[in-house]
């Protein structure tokens, strides 16, 4: 089998991040590349929504730009999430058919929700996957932060990291954004319907410290490479 290649990409527009995640995917499905995880962080800030959500029907743009924000949407689904500087995102590009996730959506879904819950634990973080059942159907401009899907990582059954799958013909896109500071409440003034808060919790507030990203993507790494029983390759 081939080996997993780890790329790590601080720093990074939410076009170049999209847009590097997408390329992966879309070299997988023509050629079967190997399987790639990259960690990255947001510059500058970045409101990213689903890819079936409408850009003008849920965000005041005109205000994003006037406060800084950048805007993208993602190859993947959920709803809005708003990235600061000190967020970092996992990818992970791979065949659907790699023998080392097990066969269908959720259920690799759930492996690669355990492959974060190692890392975070390596931070002194004892994050769950949590188990309870799907709420019932969510508006379009729903925050994707306001609650646990099945499946997700909560700690102490509150969110921690927001995650979504794509699939093509033989290749699967799963991004994952893990809340490692509070965001800042003006945010919410970029939304044209109207939310206060997400229901979540991050990082920082279950430390009681910043964790910075070169710690994060550490710990994340160990993680995937004890939950596949893999050496990554940079």
């Amino acid at each position: 089998m081939d080996p997993w290649q780890l790329i790590v990409t601080p720093g990074q527009s939410g076009h170049q991040n999209m847009q590097r995640d997408l390329e992966l995917f879309q070299a997988n499905e023509r050629s079967g590349e190997r399987t790639t995880l990259r960690l990255y962080s947001w510059q500058p800030r970045c409101l990213s929504l689903g890819y079936s959500q409408k850009m003008e029907e849920a965000v005041d743009l005109a205000r994003a730009k006037a406060l800084g924000w950048d805007i993208v949407q993602r190859p993947t689904g959920g709803g809005i999430v708003f990235h600061n500087e000190a967020e970092v995102t996992y990818s992970l590009v791979t065949a659907i058919a790699n023998p080392l996730l097990p066969e269908g959506m959720v259920p690799s879904y759930q492996k690669l929700s355990e492959a974060v819950v190692l890392g975070l634990r390596h931070l002194g973080i004892n994050a769950q996957v949590n188990h309870s059942p799907l709420p019932g159907p969510q508006s379009p401009s729903h925050l994707c932060f306001s609650y646990p899907a099945e499946y997700e990582v909560v700690f102490n059954g509150i969110k921690l990291v927001g995650s979504a799958q794509k699939r093509g013909r033989k290749t699967l896109l799963q991004q994952g954004s893990i809340f490692v500071r509070d965001t800042e409440p003006a945010a919410f003034s970029l939304l044209k319907q109207p939310a206060k808060e997400y229901n979540a919790v991050s990082v920082e507030g279950i430390l009681g410290r910043v964790a910075g990203f070169d710690e994060i993507t550490g710990a994340l790494r160990k993680g995937f490479e004890e939950c596949f029983k893999i050496k990554l390759q940079s």
